[in-house]
């Protein structure tokens, strides 16, 4: 096989180029080992299974358990994790992973290529990211120790996916098992699911085989449920808690100033977004669509449920660089103009208004604060934007079945512009969150997943993103803060931009 060098295949990804060995530890100082670490969050998960759940609230909980074949640093330098090198193939359409030998799964089983295949077989026949993986054609062992990804045509993006929301690992035996994972956890992580009790805690100890040698530091993980932030506020003000990621960012600063607190503030690869179901109504219209993005004022929705701790972002978020748009191409699309607004609505010929239903899930304080402005803000054109509250686990059924005119959403955010936009937007071959159709830019995310070349790439979705922009399938609101505060003894603590929990695997408490 003909390979690109390391060097190639990152630039070719458009992606930084950085080292395929483990990280190394972020503290000079020898960490301190044993203890029970105590984090805390609002929201429960509903349910564990790492290919079936597509839900933020476990896919933050997915790396205490799991590993995947490639994981994003903070930096988003991918970095091999099961995996210890790959290679592709002159054509793109082979990637050859060598996995690390010795590494053991939660019931003591041996990680082989055959789990790899079991994982993605399972993963292509059930997941709801199935979609993430569509290029790829089939995966197949290559001996005990090595895997091989082919695709139908060049996948540029498929590091991010491998790295992404999907690409935890899990084992047959494991699934023959419990049926499936939802409430179990057979993984390869640094920690074991020991106790569950939903909508309490959840209980984790150390896994004493884990392949990173010398993690994880602490002995027992305890992630509890408090669904009121006010309490976790003060469960950490009083050292209830070590740890506590903060959602209603207001609350950073009843934190900033506390001695016994280290707080950490960085830009998230994710976002918050208006979704519309561009097949209902008076939605079908992208002229509709339109009036409501030049009716909605991002700056005040931002600084409502941010409490100014955020940004506006471009489809590509601040994390994204190398595929960011330049701000002045981005930023005329979001500056409010009710006078466009309503002509727009005139030519749609719904100038005298209309009635839509927003859901929302109430344990999310950005979309609990951030839907009432976009209500008062459209209420300007004639829409009236009927707030439902939905429980989690019923939004997320609905969510997946398009049932809905509009919802508040928010997503973890993505390492590749194919990973963020193919999945989400694509008509046919993607989830299509919005329902909706644009045959144009189709063709421009099946081009930008089989263009390897990073500078092209950058053209095709710059295309992408202001043609996104002009179209409106869902409106990008703002990318809030990633906040956490961990008590001043703890140590070792990295936020990551996608918010999930990757760095509890090197904390240690002082």
């Amino acid at each position: 096989m003909t390979t690109m060098t390391r060097r190639r295949l990152l630039q070719a990804g458009g992606l930084t180029l950085g080292a395929l060995a483990l990280p190394r530890p972020v503290h000079a100082q020898t960490p301190k080992a044993g203890g029970t670490f105590v984090t805390a969050r609002t929201t429960e998960a509903t349910g564990l299974d790492p290919q079936l759940v597509p839900a933020f609230s476990r896919s933050a909980r997915s790396p205490l358990m799991y590993n995947q074949l490639v994981r994003f640093e903070p930096d988003m330098t991918p970095v091999g994790e099961l995996a210890e090198s790959w290679e592709v193939s002159r054509d793109g359409l082979a990637w050859t992973f060598k996995l690390r030998q010795g590494v053991k799964f939660h019931d003591g089983q041996e990680l082989t290529s055959a789990d790899v295949k079991f994982t993605f077989d399972r993963l292509f026949e059930k997941s709801p990211g199935k979609s993430d993986f569509i290029a790829v054609d089939q995966v197949e062992p290559t001996g005990k120790y090595g895997v091989k990804f082919t695709t139908k045509e060049p996948f540029a993006g498929l590091l991010a996916a491998l790295g992404g929301f999907w690409g935890f690992i899990i084992n047959e035996a494991g699934v023959k098992k419990h049926g499936d994972l939802n409430k179990a956890a057979v993984g390869t992580g640094p920690y074991v699911l020991e106790d569950w009790k939903v909508e309490q805690q959840m209980v984790l100890k150390k896994n004493p085989a884990y392949f990173k040698k010398g993690l994880p530091h602490v002995d027992q993980v305890i992630l509890r449920v408090i669904p009121d932030e006010a309490n976790i506020v003060a469960a950490l003000r009083t050292g209830q808690i070590h740890h506590a990621f903060i959602e209603d960012n207001k609350n950073y600063n009843l934190l900033k100033d506390e001695k016994t607190l280290t707080g950490y503030r960085s830009s998230r690869l994710g976002y918050d977004y208006l979704n519309i179901t561009a097949t209902r109504g008076p939605l079908k219209d992208v002229r509709v669509r339109q009036a409501i993005s030049w009716a909605v004022d991002r700056s005040q929705v931002m600084r409502v449920a941010t409490a100014g701790f955020g940004r506006l972002t471009a489809p590509a978020t601040a994390p994204m660089k190398q595929w960011q748009l330049a701000e002045e191409q981005w930023m005329r699309y979001y500056k409010p103009d009710l006078d466009k607004a309503k002509k727009l609505m005139a030519d749609a010929g719904v100038a005298s208004g209309f009635t839509v239903k927003c859901m929302v899930i109430p344990t999310f304080p950005t979309m609990v604060s951030g839907a009432p402005v976009i209500a008062a803000q459209l209420k300007r054109i004639g829409i009236t934007m009927e707030i439902e509250n939905v429980e989690y686990a019923l939004w997320i059924k609905r969510w997946l079945a398009h049932d809905f005119d509009m919802t508040m959403n928010t997503t973890p955010g993505y390492a590749d512009p194919d990973t963020a936009f193919f999945r989400a937007l694509h008509s046919t071959k993607g989830q299509n969150w919005n329902s909706w159709s644009v045959p144009e830019l189709d063709a421009l995310l099946e081009e930008g997943r089989r263009t390897m070349d990073g500078k092209k790439r950058k053209e095709i979705y710059d295309k992408v993103q202001l043609m996104i922009l002009e179209n409106v399938p869902h409106l990008w609101l703002f990318s809030a803060d990633t906040i956490d505060f961990t008590q001043a003894t703890v140590k070792g603590f990295r936020q990551h931009p996608t918010t999930l929990l990757y760095g509890l695997e090197g904390v240690s408490i002082g």
